[in-house]
């Protein structure tokens, strides 16, 4: 993994943060003038933007250690979007995808590209400033791409392509214990930290490791149950006094 240099909270980080509000910003302004968006196709320019950065990320660190890096195998939890946007996309009219891919790809994927972003640990990169560009490649298209994840989520839930049902909380929970479970199983063959569960580089909960690892495990996967039940709960309230809207346009 890349060292992190630049302190958490510093003028690097509050820049980079200033810097995907911006984005932000202009993505809203993008979204609310376009009449009848085709969200369906919004989906698929998700999908494009997700692959063209984890690509990108990819050849700059290929380029630059001449190797491929395996602990970049995509089984992060920032992964998810890479698997559940195309299921999205190519599914639509699946009950699987409305029940359980897309309650996913709104919580969990905004829960961790929040994340990523509030205490970017392993993005942040080891340059204590933005300038020289050159200096921060990775960091810059690490904080687009976890700014696309929050992004994303939130457009799912704003254009009515994902209709919220507090019931998609157990079936996102489901989706993501699949998911930690794959990661595991090739953190013990490959001796990596996909989702942070093996050796807790960067996480808040890793001086539980001391103590146990299995008590570790169980800790993440209960600190991100909490996480997505707070979004779930927050979101019921903040649409539960909301009129009814049409089902957004999905059509090709």
């Amino acid at each position: 993994m890349h060292s992190l240099v630049a302190p958490l909270f510093g003028d690097k980080h509050f820049m980079g943060l200033v810097f995907i509000a911006i984005l932000f910003i202009f993505f809203l302004q993008v979204v609310n003038t376009r009449s009848n968006p085709n969200h369906h196709k919004a989906i698929l320019v998700f999908m494009i933007l997700f692959y063209i950065l984890e690509f990108a990320k990819l050849g700059y660190i290929i380029y630059g250690d001449k190797s491929f890096p395996v602990y970049q195998l995509p089984l992060h939890l920032c992964s998810l979007p890479l698997y559940l946007y195309p299921l999205m996309y190519f599914f639509k009219n699946s009950k699987i995808v409305d029940s359980y891919i897309k309650p996913t790809a709104y919580s969990l994927v905004l829960i961790a590209g929040v994340m990523a972003l509030a205490m970017p640990t392993n993005i942040l990169g080891n340059a204590n400033s933005w300038f020289p560009l050159k200096d921060n490649v990775l960091p810059i298209i690490s904080f687009i791409y976890h700014g696309l994840m929050i992004f994303s989520s939130i457009y799912l839930l704003k254009s009515h392509f994902y209709q919220f049902n507090v019931n998609g909380y157990p079936k996102t929970m489901i989706v993501g214990l699949i998911f930690a479970i794959i990661a595991m199983f090739f953190n013990d063959i490959l001796d990596k930290d996909f989702m942070l569960l093996n050796k807790g580089t960067g996480s808040p909960l890793n001086f539980i490791l001391d103590i146990s690892k299995p008590l570790y495990v169980i800790s993440m996967i209960g600190g991100f149950a909490i996480l997505v039940g707070i979004v779930f709960f927050i979101t019921n309230l903040a649409v539960a006094n909301k009129p009814v809207q049409s089902t957004a346009k999905d059509t090709v």
